[in-house]
């Protein structure tokens, strides 16, 4: 046994720390008795977990328990400290809502703080995100900016000079590295299969046989070429960089007066394929110009083409283009989907999803022949 104030743990290639006086104090609160830690031992690490067993003196009782730390550094899901939260929450409340009961108890699940203190929270309900308030001061959402090009059918310098700096905005982003085989793969495996991405979002369309413009056969056929790109992009991870997940201008982008962007609402993951952020800005200039025109107009051709020259020159990232394919599919049906935007006329629906189909279809995207990959080809 050991015997030391500080508790220090091995989680697999990372080495953490507790502090024994507040896990005592936290530990007497739980258990409404006095509680002093007097040893601890490692008993065992498999892929997703490490235990360790604690032994206590309970009011004058002595008493084993274990603490069950996850793994992040093997996937499995496990990689960012929310997923592991999320895990071994989902256990404790199983334990305590199991039908039958179970001879062994959850105690509580912890949080640890970088000081080594630990604070109680298994019986959580919820889980809420303070922020800052976002002011008026930090600009509109950068959508109105498309609105307005939209609705004087023209480009300003200013239009141009701000899709500039969301490119140097994204390319400063993404160069932001990381050697993580694991966090790529799990970007991708995401992209076809996460609630929030492509199966989600077609699990959450209506009655399809009600639509007219789409059909289960058809996002079948999508739902296979998607299969197809996800090992096609296994190849690619050497590509896994930051993102930002959800690089959209309904509210997500805004610029201040002065031209300063304000971005908002990172999600979904830390590291992955930069060409979700890419796909997720310009999938937006070829949908309200479609949504507003009816067409791919001239002002929204210059912002799709300045959006990835821009950026590529800044990078050199032209690898982008051999593997954005498969994000334009999930992008793309989340912009014709019948329920964000109802009013939308079908037959504008049914172009974009000819952009989604041919551009599954190509090995390497090109920005300038976006009109051909709008075209029926039956």
């Amino acid at each position: 046994m050991i015997y030391v104030s500080r508790m220090n743990i091995r989680v697999g290639s990372k080495e953490i720390f507790i502090d024994k006086v507040s896990l005592e104090t936290l530990l007497s609160k739980r258990l409404s008795k006095p509680t002093k830690i007097i040893g601890y031992e490692k008993l065992g690490e498999g892929f997703h977990a490490v235990a360790y067993r604690i032994r206590l003196n309970i009011d004058g009782v002595e008493r084993s328990l274990v603490l069950r730390i996850m793994r992040g550094d093997t996937g499995w899901g496990h990689d960012y400290v929310s997923d592991r939260a999320a895990s071994l929450l989902l256990q404790h409340n199983l334990y305590k809502s199991s039908p039958l009961p179970s001879q062994i108890s959850s105690i509580d699940v912890l949080c640890l703080l970088p000081d080594g203190s630990v604070e109680s929270i298994g019986d959580a309900v919820e889980f809420i995100h303070v922020m800052d308030e976002v002011t008026e001061e930090y600009g509109r959402p950068y959508v109105y900016d498309l609105f307005d090009i939209a609705s004087r059918n023209a480009i300003t310098d200013r239009d141009i000079r701000r899709c500039r700096i969301l490119a140097s905005h994204l390319s400063i982003l993404h160069r932001v590295k990381i050697e993580n085989r694991n966090l790529y793969l799990r970007h991708i495996r995401d992209l076809v299969g996460h609630g929030e991405m492509f199966m989600g979002v077609v699990d959450s369309y209506p009655d399809l046989a009600k639509l007219g413009w789409i059909d289960e056969d058809r996002l079948i056929k999508l739902e296979k070429k998607m299969i197809e790109w996800r090992y096609k992009l296994r190849r690619y991870t050497h590509r896994a960089s930051r993102i930002h997940g959800d690089f959209h201008p309904f509210g997500n982008i805004r610029f201040r007066s002065d031209d300063q962007p304000v971005i908002l609402e990172y999600s979904r993951e830390e590291y992955g394929e930069p060409a979700d952020d890419i796909s997720a800005l310009t999938i937006n200039y070829l949908f309200i110009s479609i949504w507003k025109h009816g067409s791919y107009t001239q002002p929204f051709r210059i912002l799709f083409e300045e959006l990835f020259e821009a950026y590529i020159r800044e990078t050199g990232d032209t690898e982008i283009l051999r593997v954005i394919q498969p994000f334009y599919c999930f992008r793309g049906l989340v912009v014709v989907h019948p329920l964000y935007y109802p009013e939308m006329e079908d037959w504008k629906r049914k172009a974009i999803l000819n952009f989604i189909e041919n551009t599954l279809s190509i090995e390497e995207f090109n920005p300038r022949e976006v009109d051909e990959y709008l075209r029926d080809k039956g």
